[in-house]
C-alpha cells in the first residue's frame, strides 16, 4: 500500500508539473502574441484637429490592473467592474488592394449591470471627419489618417470616449473562426453569394463561408443594415465561443491567427482584467440600429443620421456606460 501509494504521488507530482508547465508556455504566447499586436494610437495637436460637430470627448484610460493592498480592495472592485468602450474595426482587403474600412462596431460593456450594447456604423453615415475637417463617409476617415482618425471621427458622431479599439483584417478573421471550429448563426434569408448557398434557418458556417455570410449586402433587401446584422450574428457567436472552457485547447492556434490578422490599443494586462471581469457583460446583449435615410449630396449616396438620433444612440450608451447595478 505505502509503495502504491508513492507511485501515485510521483505520478500527481508529474501531472501537476507537466500542467503547470503547458498553462506556463500558453501564458508566455498569449503574453507574446498580446505584445505583438498591441498599438497604442498616435496623438494630433491642436493645430490639426478639426473643428468638432460637439463637444470634443476625452478617452480616459481603462485602469483595472492595478494590484490593491487591503485598504485598496474596494476601489479595485470598482475599477474592475467598470464600464468599457470598444471600438471593432473590420479592414477587409480582395486582391491587390489596400483595403477598405468595411465594418464599425461599438461595443459598450457594463459588468455591473452584466449587459453589453452593441451597434454597427453604417460605412456610408456622413459626418465629420477627423484630421481633415470636411464632411465625409464615416469609413473614408481609415484613409485619411489610419485607426487614430478613425477613432477619434467615431468619437466626434457619438459624442463619447471609446477606451479601446481592436482592427481586424477581415481575411485574416476566417482563420481565427476556423480555428474556433466555425460559427453557428440563425440566418434571417436565403441567399447566395461568392459561390456559397445560405438557407435560411440555423446554419454551420467555416472561416471562407462565415467572411462570404457577412460580406453581402446588394442583394439585400437591408441594404448596410442587413450586412450589419449578419456581422453582428458572426461577433456574438464569437463573444459566446470566448466564454467556453474548451476554447483554452485551442488557444496557442488561435493566437497565431490574431497575431498575424489584429491590432489593438488594449495591453497584456488590460486583457487579463477583460477575461476575469468581463465575461459576465456577455450574459445580456443588446443590439441598436441606428436610424436615418440616404441621400444624394452632390452627387454622392450618404447616409444621413439626425441629431436627435444620435442623441438617442448618446443616451442608450449613457444608459449601460454609467449605469450600475443598484440603479437598474
Amino acid at each position: 500500500m505505502k509503495r502504491f501509494l508513492r507511485v501515485l504521488l510521483i505520478i500527481f507530482v508529474i501531472g501537476t508539473g507537466a500542467a503547470s508547465w503547458y498553462f506556463y508556455e500558453l501564458y508566455k504566447n498569449v503574453e507574446e502574441t498580446a505584445n505583438a499586436i498591441y498599438d497604442p494610437l498616435t496623438s494630433v495637436s491642436a493645430a490639426q484637429a478639426p473643428p468638432p460637430l460637439g463637444p470634443q470627448p476625452q478617452p480616459q484610460p481603462f485602469q483595472a490592473t492595478d494590484v490593491p493592498t487591503t485598504k485598496e480592495q474596494k476601489t479595485d472592485d470598482q475599477q474592475a467592474n467598470k464600464a468599457i468602450s470598444i471600438l471593432l474595426f473590420g479592414v477587409d482587403k480582395r486582391g491587390t488592394d489596400a483595403g477598405r474600412s468595411d465594418t464599425i462596431i461599438y461595443l459598450v460593456s457594463n459588468p455591473s449591470l452584466k449587459k453589453t450594447l452593441m451597434f454597427s456604423i453604417p460605412r456610408d453615415t456622413r459626418t465629420q471627419i477627423s484630421d481633415v475637417g470636411r464632411q465625409d463617409k464615416i469609413n473614408h476617415a481609415y484613409a485619411f489618417g489610419g485607426m487614430s482618425a478613425t477613432v477619434r471621427t467615431v468619437e466626434s458622431f457619438l459624442n463619447t470616449p471609446i477606451d479601446y479599439y481592436v482592427k481586424v483584417d477581415m481575411e485574416g478573421f476566417l482563420n481565427i473562426i476556423d480555428s474556433l471550429g466555425g460559427v453557428e448563426v440563425d440566418n434571417p434569408r436565403a441567399f447566395s453569394y461568392e459561390g456559397f448557398r445560405f438557407e435560411k434557418g440555423k446554419i454551420s458556417l467555416d472561416g471562407k463561408r462565415a467572411l462570404a455570410y457577412a460580406r453581402m449586402r446588394h442583394d439585400d433587401p437591408e441594404g448596410d443594415f442587413g450586412r450589419n446584422k449578419r456581422q453582428q450574428l458572426i461577433i456574438e457567436e464569437l463573444m459566446a465561443k470566448a466564454k467556453e472552457i474548451g476554447t483554452v485547447n485551442k488557444l496557442d492556434e488561435v493566437l497565431a491567427d490574431i497575431g498575424s490578422s489584429v491590432k489593438t490599443n488594449l495591453t497584456f494586462d488590460d486583457m487579463q482584467n477583460l477575461m476575469f471581469h468581463y465575461k459576465s457583460a456577455l450574459d445580456q446583449i443588446n443590439v441598436l440600429r441606428i436610424g436615418g435615410q440616404g441621400e444624394m449630396i452632390n452627387g454622392i449616396y450618404y447616409y444621413v443620421v439626425p441629431d436627435e438620433e444620435r442623441s438617442r444612440i448618446k443616451q442608450e450608451i449613457d444608459t449601460v456606460l454609467h449605469g450600475s447595478a443598484q440603479h437598474s
